[in-house]
């Protein structure tokens, strides 16, 4: 399994791929959601980095966000201020949350040298009077990114760039697809690995691994087979170790919908004429996040994960003070449980802590669809 082997080794040492990044004289922009065009990054002849957070406890951000304030984002700003991301030449967030848009004025105001620019992306979806304001607030990207990177987004290299994350999107859903099998050829801890790895890459040669990757996992088998099929959602994971204790005690996880795992690749941006309206409408169409409406979107899209990968029952990881997905939690478990599918919310922090009490509720749940 060496092109796994490859992919996992990223994401244990991921401030490799930048450091080799810059060392061609190029640069890295921070990012840190789904919805930031990472096409008009890398059409910038940038590489759009993602920011992940460790599990480690939060020190130094803690003198500047309130303790109700979403760990993930004073763990990232830890991981700042400590010059853990020094290598960056900016940072990009969306519009999704008061966490995300408290870190934007923390990060332009205390993090020297990079800047942080914020798209205004809208919060309801599916909706045609949003084009005006969400082309525009593309087209201001663009020029940020151009004006960073000294070069010129052109329409054809744009349209280079979707075509090559739309060819990583295809290999990563037919990756995943394999877990539909009642044998799955690798388990949902390699899965996050996998994904959170190609977020890391350059494309072009995370492409080439995937291609080598599909043709190494035909005919292998995980060891878990036998347990019941689990789906989990809820807050971002960035670390394998919730998603490893559910099939250590037992549970056999073949599908996941978060912003680092199907979230990230599940859809396809659609050819346009102008490829800033291609990025539009993907946006535009794709109900991913708590923070975005109409929640029945997101609902349905879930439901069809879970009838597609025969799912017994759905874990509900929220991290805590992850408010959108927090207000979600507990009207999706109604209507899963509904449609006569055990559901389960467990509320964890970023830094892992209360992992005991974590798993001991996990393994209950997993003995009851047993």
């Amino acid at each position: 399994m060496e092109a796994l082997n490859t992919l996992r080794d990223v994401v244990k040492n991921p401030k490799r791929i930048p450091e080799d990044w810059k060392a061609q004289g190029k640069k890295v922009v921070g990012y840190r959601c789904i919805n930031v065009p990472e096409e008009i990054i890398y059409a910038a002849g940038m590489i759009p980095y993602p920011l992940f957070g460790t599990p480690k406890a939060v020190s130094l951000a803690d003198s500047y966000f309130q303790p109700c304030v979403c760990e993930f984002i004073r763990n990232v700003f830890d991981l700042a201020l400590e010059g853990e991301l020094k290598f960056l030449d900016g940072l990009a967030l969306c519009n999704t949350c008061d966490a995300v848009r408290k870190l934007y004025d923390m990060w332009n105001l205390y993090i020297k040298p990079s800047s942080c620019y914020i798209i205004n992306n809208p919060q309801k979806l599916l909706y045609e009077a949003n084009y005006k304001l969400y082309r525009k607030e593309l087209e201001r990207f663009k020029q940020a990114m151009e004006e960073l990177s000294g070069n010129r987004i052109s329409d054809e290299s744009l349209q280079e760039a979707i075509d090559l994350y739309n060819e990583n999107r295809a290999l990563l859903k037919e990756l995943y697809l394999l877990r539909k099998v009642e044998n799955p050829p690798f388990s949902g801890e390699e899965a996050l690995d996998i994904v959170m790895a190609c977020m890391l890459m350059p494309k072009e040669s995370c492409n080439q691994l995937l291609r080598q990757l599909l043709k190494e996992v035909k005919g292998r088998e995980v060891y878990n087979d036998s347990g019941p099929r689990v789906l989990i959602t809820g807050s971002i994971i960035d670390d394998p170790t919730l998603i490893r204790m559910v099939e250590e005690v037992g549970g056999l996880v073949v599908a996941d919908d978060l912003c680092t795992t199907t979230k990230y690749f599940w859809h396809q941006v659609k050819r346009e004429k102008d490829p800033l309206d291609a990025i539009y409408k993907y946006n535009n169409e794709s109900c991913l996040c708590a923070c975005m409406h109409p929640q029945e979107a997101r609902f349905d899209y879930l439901m069809e994960l879970i009838r597609e990968f025969s799912v017994d029952g759905v874990i509900y990881f929220n991290l805590k003070y992850c408010h959108p997905f927090l207000y979600e939690a507990p009207l999706f478990q109604e209507k899963l449980e509904a449609e006569d599918i055990p559901t389960i919310f467990l509320e964890t922090g970023h830094d892992l802590s209360g992992i005991g009490q974590l798993r001991t509720r996990v393994q209950a749940f997993i003995e009851m669809l047993g």
